[in-house]
């Protein structure tokens, strides 16, 4: 049943998407976000909707009259940057049969981005894109919260099969990149039932993203949590923090033996084979790209067991191999370090903490102006979504995720919202002045 009503609207949504291109968006981040596709069991499961929305969608925008020019901040340039760049390293990649295909998909992400940007635009559409963002994924959210309370969470909480957010560590990650977005659309909300309904699904996946027992999870949730308690009043604050105390004290008779576990690996990782895993595959980035500073490996070098990739490791990390000869990065700053050298990480370093800055002064900016407060929540629920993003993605390969992207591009949305207040604001003061002044003779 789930097949026939998921084909039925994603088909039936394709007229909309050519009318509106707009729309033909946020299909696509629904479902290259959610994957509802991989929430059936029949035909529909290996079904390319993104592709026949995208398709759809392309074809509608090249016929749009209200498409507006792409806001060529500097975070979409140095996304189109990076992309040149990864271009030129794919030449070199070590795997390249799996490099260019890889690069496809980059190059796919960023193009759809820099579409979005050129229809996403006011605060109605804005808002529908962060429902979108804040559903796709608070769906897991919602449902692994409640789970996870029901069972005990005995179990580790995970994504859909044969997805990005699949495994445990990539789930959390996209759920502490997506809590402070559904608290910033609370926030604005003025519907009290929808307000409640936004918080508690925010509250669910903290707990969603806590049970997914990633130790990377949960040092990304730990700094998310902590910036969302300077955004509530400070009564609030305090009745936060004091729950959480007796929660704490509490913890050895609440919670389940394996959060103790899996945090005594936090605490001496030097014992745990998992986290020696991470450091050797740390040093192979780092010294592969000290042997290629310029142009790293390429695209996927590590998936193709080529007995080099373990030359350029550190032995006393490489016990835990047993004859294995590659790993992920398991990190997205070595991954894009061991892919594409020096030149490509100091590009993508300046994306994330430009970014980042930008959100900052959007943030404050925007909330001294009549009417943009609404930037100003949102711009603060990307920016500790990216926090989350640049802490738990320290340790696991989510460098092109494109939710991440995506986050890049609403910054260069938001700031362009925000310059043309001022445009209208002087507009408006002008006219006035002209009207009060009178005509001399």
């Amino acid at each position: 049943m789930r097949d026939y009503v998921l084909t039925v609207f994603v088909f039936a949504m394709v007229p909309v998407c050519i009318a509106r291109p707009w729309i033909g968006i946020l299909m696509w981040y629904w479902l290259g976000l959610m994957n509802p596709h991989r929430l059936t069991w029949g035909f529909a499961y290996t079904m390319p909707f993104a592709m026949v929305i995208g398709v759809a969608t392309l074809f509608g925008a090249l016929l749009a009259r209200d498409r507006r020019p792409i806001p060529w901040e500097r975070e979409l340039v140095l996304m189109v940057v990076l992309l040149a760049y990864f271009c030129f390293t794919t030449f070199f990649a070590w795997a390249p049969e799996l490099a260019w295909p890889q690069l496809e998909k980059v190059a796919k992400i960023i193009f759809v981005t820099l579409l979005a940007t050129m229809f996403i635009y006011g605060k109605e559409r804005i808002r529908y894109l962060f429902l979108v963002v804040a559903f796709s994924l608070g769906y897991y959210g919602f449902k692994g919260g409640i789970w996870s309370l029901v069972t005990g969470a005995g179990e580790q909480v995970i994504g859909p099969e044969g997805t990005f957010i699949e495994g445990n560590t990539f789930l959390s990650l996209a759920l502490n990149m997506v809590i402070p977005v559904l608290v910033a659309l609370a926030q604005t909300e003025k519907k009290k039932w929808f307000q409640r309904f936004l918080y508690v699904t925010a509250v669910l996946s903290v707990i969603a993203s806590f049970f997914s027992y990633s130790r990377g999870g949960w040092l990304g949730l730990a700094v998310v949590v902590a910036f969302l308690l300077f955004k509530v009043k400070l009564s609030h604050r305090v009745l936060i923090v004091t729950a959480a105390v007796v929660l704490a004290i509490g913890a050895h008779a609440i919670l389940p033996e394996r959060v103790f576990v899996r945090y005594d690996t936090l605490e001496n990782y030097e014992e745990d084979c998992s986290a020696n895993q991470r450091l050797l595959a740390w040093t192979v980035n780092w010294n592969l790209a000290k042997a290629y500073p310029v142009t790293g490996a390429g695209f996927m070098f590590d998936e193709i067991g080529d007995p080099r990739w373990l030359r350029f490791g550190d032995e006393k990390y490489s016990g835990c191999y047993q004859g294995y000869v590659n790993s992920s990065a398991h990190s997205i700053y070595f991954q894009v370090l061991g892919q594409h050298g020096f030149i490509a990480l100091g590009l993508y370093m300046f994306l994330l903490i430009g970014t980042l800055l930008k959100l900052n002064r959007l943030r404050r900016e925007a909330k001294k102006r009549p009417g943009m407060e609404w930037i100003s929540s949102y711009a603060g629920g990307i920016q500790i979504g990216l926090l989350g993003y640049l802490v738990s993605g320290a340790f696991l390969n989510s460098a092109y995720f494109d939710l991440a992207w995506l986050y890049y591009a609403i910054t260069a949305m938001l700031s362009r919202e925000l310059a043309s207040r001022p445009v209208r604001a002087r507009a408006g003061k002008l006219a006035t002045t002209a009207a009060a002044t009178p005509l001399q003779s």
